[in-house]
């Protein structure tokens, strides 16, 4: 499947989290969520100058459960063909990762609220270093015109009061590399 997803900086999750209500959305209660992202021989390069194709994989830490998801880039960041699965034993994958040349990169720690809205998931995030988030996002066969579906999520969060103008188009992942490795 195709993820695409427009990520907005969010000024007040409260007042998003009442206009999402009025529209019917129910959000779950928050998730603790614990990335830790890997890149293929500890590149860097997928947090500097991301290309489509890039490739990375990442180790999800929930409460009672773990998931192994790998995204290859497309049109941007923000637009994935994304495979996910949960893992029975999250070190035993961590050991094959590195047995293969996968190494971890960043970790993004972060409390989470899903929801649907319509067609679409919906996530407020409180990400540790970044700070609040909302995204929006439609699971989508490959071959769909991302600008296309991008709009029709840009018209669902405009109808929330939100501005395109505050979209942040890096993954909390690269956000947190660039942070914590600043260009000199």
């Amino acid at each position: 499947m195709r993820e695409i997803e427009v990520k907005l900086k969010a000024k007040n999750l409260e007042e998003i989290e009442q206009k999402l209500k009025e529209k019917g959305c129910v959000l779950s209660e928050p998730i603790s969520q614990h990335d830790v992202v890997y890149s293929l021989k500890g590149s860097r390069n997928e947090f500097q100058s991301a290309q489509e194709g890039d490739i990375v994989i990442r180790i999800r830490y929930l409460k009672d459960s773990a998931e192994l998801t790998l995204k290859q880039q497309r049109s941007n960041e923000s637009d994935n063909i994304e495979c996910e699965t949960e893992v029975a034993d999250p070190k035993q994958v961590h050991h094959m990762l590195e047995l293969l040349g996968w190494y971890p990169v960043v970790e993004v720690k972060k409390m989470r609220r899903k929801g649907k809205l319509g067609p679409y998931e919906i996530c407020l995030d409180e990400v540790e270093k970044l700070g609040t988030f909302i995204e929006l996002e439609k699971l989508t066969e490959e071959d769909i015109d991302a600008e296309e579906v991008r709009e029709e999520l840009f018209k669902e969060l405009e109808s929330l009061g939100l501005s395109r103008n505050d979209e942040e188009t890096r993954g909390y992942d690269t956000q947190i590399y660039q942070l914590d490795h600043p260009v000199k």
